[in-house]
Formats: structure tokens, sequence, C-alpha cells
């Protein structure tokens, strides 16, 4: 049974088969489940006035036909954590832990890319899976998921993309102290933000040249396309189908595809938008060189295209110098962050391995910087600079097995 209600009548637990009217008086295909009063406070802000609802689908039932049921779940509420400390010992072990998750994580990807461009159904189920499995290690440790980020150690940008953007926005909404509604959604939007690219020519993908104008002007189809894409699923939420559409969107109004304006860029396409930015300058592309987290950070902050104060938050989610990120030391060694250091950003703790000066390996060493006058960190570097293999390291020196 289909009705139409109003943004005021619209309930968490309905599902929504179609947007029917918009302040723009465009009528916008949509569906999907709210899943929380977050959702509809940001259709709301979209300008969404109007919905068709599919009560069959939906886990809302009229006042007349409710029955005792028992409380599910409230996903509309902020999850409650705290930051406790973490040992180094256990550090390693999560560490271990995330680092079999991230190669399960990007078999699954992989599968659902292949699926994507051979035309099969995907399978959404699993990458919905897949999310869940990711919020839970962030929740348990975020900052080991984090080094993962760091370590790129395949060609496959589509789906280390997908999945490193995935954990930066539960970082990211984990920080913000959003519902659990909203760090689920945010999460799923991480891996499904440019599955369009998996459907644009593989060489334009894999360019070695620097994009022409027409390169550019069809790389920026991925945006319709994964849409398109994200809509066949039915219960797609409106948040990640938000994050998709917008994701590369402006607050200066020199985004794409449609130049959209801060006041018409939700907080959730704008947080992604930085994740995006980030994980993307990390990447040694076959065009350009990465840059250091460092240097990325410093550039999102003087960027005009996003909000200032919601770059500081996504540079205190994840830290200053991010577990994961190499970095050079006073004393002439290059060393990776293990541990972060909330209270004073500037001093975590690191495994010095490399001397700058003598150009080779040495013993590792590690350095609590909080607990030493003798040695601080002078910036952080790319691996590419000092021909280091990052990922060698980190599983040889920094996994208990």
């Amino acid at each position: 049974m289909k009705k139409t209600v109003t943004i005021t009548e619209l309930q968490v637990g309905m599902y929504v088969s179609a947007i029917t009217k918009s302040r723009s008086n465009l009528v916008v295909k949509s569906q999907g489940m709210i899943r929380s009063q977050a959702t509809i406070d940001s259709l709301l802000a979209r300008g969404i006035l109007e919905f068709e609802i599919d009560l069959s689908k939906s886990d809302y039932q009229e006042p007349e036909q409710s029955q005792q049921t028992e409380p599910e779940e409230d996903k509309s509420k902020p999850i409650p954590f705290t930051d406790k400390p973490i040992s180094f010992e256990q550090q390693q072990k999560d560490l271990a832990v995330a680092d079999r998750l991230y190669t399960e994580a990007r078999e699954i990807h992989n599968r659902f890319i292949r699926q994507l461009q051979s035309g099969q159904a995907p399978d959404f189920n699993a990458l919905n899976k897949l999310s869940n499995e990711i919020i839970d290690s962030v929740f348990d440790n975020a900052d080991v998921l984090a080094c993962l980020v760091m370590l790129k150690e395949s060609n496959d940008y589509l789906v280390e993309h997908a999945l490193n953007c995935s954990i930066l926005m539960s970082i990211f909404a984990k920080h913000k102290g959003f519902s659990q509604a909203e760090v689920e959604d945010l999460t799923l939007a991480g891996l499904l933000m440019d599955c369009g690219m998996a459907l644009l020519p593989k060489e334009l993908i894999s360019s070695t040249e620097k994009f022409t104008e027409a390169d550019l002007v069809l790389m920026r189809t991925h945006v319709d396309i994964g849409y398109e894409i994200a809509e066949r699923f039915g219960d797609i939420p409106p948040i990640a189908l938000d994050v998709i559409a917008n994701h590369h969107e402006r607050i200066n109004g020199l985004g794409y595809p449609k130049q959209k304006t801060e006041d018409e860029i939700s907080l959730y396409a704008q947080m992604s938008a930085i994740v995006d930015t980030y994980d993307a300058m990390l990447t040694d592309r076959p065009f350009r060189s990465s840059a250091s987290a460092q240097n990325i950070l410093e550039s999102l902050q003087n960027d005009d295209g996003f909000d200032k104060q919601l770059v500081n938050e996504f540079i205190s989610a994840i830290g200053l110098f991010p577990v994961g990120s190499l970095v050079h030391l006073q004393s002439g060694k290059l060393a990776i962050v293990v541990q972060r250091n909330k209270q004073n950003p500037l001093k975590p703790t690191v495994m010095a391995f490399y001397s700058i000066r003598g150009k080779h390996h040495t013993e590792i060493k590690r350095i609590d910087l909080k607990r030493t006058q003798t040695d601080k960190i002078v910036g952080s570097v790319t691996p590419e600079e000092f021909d280091i293999n990052l990922p060698h390291f980190f599983r040889t020196a920094l996994l208990p097995f």
C-alpha cells in the first residue's frame, strides 16, 4: 500500500518509494528506509517537501494498526563511546585483526566492482555486512584502521579508495558523535560514493597522462552514473544517495555536477568531500605523485571549497600525524607513527627504522616522543621520497605474527 506524506508527516521506519515534491519543483527519484530523525532533518534542510511511501515495506505502523511488541534498538541516539588508553601490545593485536578484515574487505569490494562491470546484479547485502564490520572495528580501535588507509599496496584504486573512504567516514562520524543510524549510512556511503567509476572506460581510470578537458568531462559523469546504480538498491538510505550525488560539490560553488553552494550542500556531503579528497591525494597515481598526510591536511585547511571548522574536526578525528603516516625525525631518521597522542598531537609514539643520512634501514626502535627531549618530528614525508616499501615494513615490524 502506497500513500503520500509531507515532510512533517514523515516518520522513522517509513519506506520512501519516491520523492514527489521539492522546493525547486523537481521530482527526484529516491528509495529507502528512513532510519533516523537525523535523516528526516537532512531531507528537510535540502528542501524536500513531499514523499510517496510504501507501507508494505515500512517498519512503521499506522497508529490504529499498532501492536504490543518488544521495543527495537533506537539507532537515532548518539553512540556512547570512550577513547580508552590502549597498550602497544594490544595495538599490535588489533592491527592484525584489522589487517585481516581489510584483506577480506578488498576481496568483497573487488567482487562488487566486477559484478557492476559485467552487468550482474551486485551483492548489496555483502556490502552492507562489510560496512557494519568496518564500524565494529572503528569502535574497537579507530587508529588501526586509519593506519591501513595509509598503506597503499595495490594498483586497484577503485577498491582501495572505496574502502578507505568508508573507514574515514566511519571515523569522522564517530568523532562527531553521530547516531548509530548516521554512522551506518555514512560508512556505506563511503563504499558507494565512487561506484560510478566502475562503468567508466578502464583506460581513463588507469591513464598515465594528465586528464584533458574531454577526460575531465567524462570522469565527472561518474557522479550521475553512481547515483543511478545506487537507486537500484531498494533500501539504499537517503544519506548515502545524498553523499553519492554531492561529494564533489564545494561550498564556494566551484564543485560539480551542479555547482551547489554551502547552503545547498548537507553536512554529510561536505564531510564526504573532505574524506574523498584526502584519500585521493594520499594515493600515488600515474599522472601525479601522492602528498604527505601533513601537507594534505594543510591543503584542505587552505581550500575555500571546504568548511574550515569541518576540516579541523576531521584533523582532530584522524590526528595531525595519523597512525601509519611516515615522519622525518630531528635525529635524521624516518619513522612510522604507531600511536597517536591526543593530548599532544605533535608527540605521538613512532617506530624509527631508517637513516636519512646513511640512506639505509636501521635497527627498529620504538620512541615515545612525549617521553624524550632529544627527538621530535620535523614533518611528514611520503614513502616514495625515500623509495620505502611501507606495507612491507608494516607487516614485518608492526604485526605480532
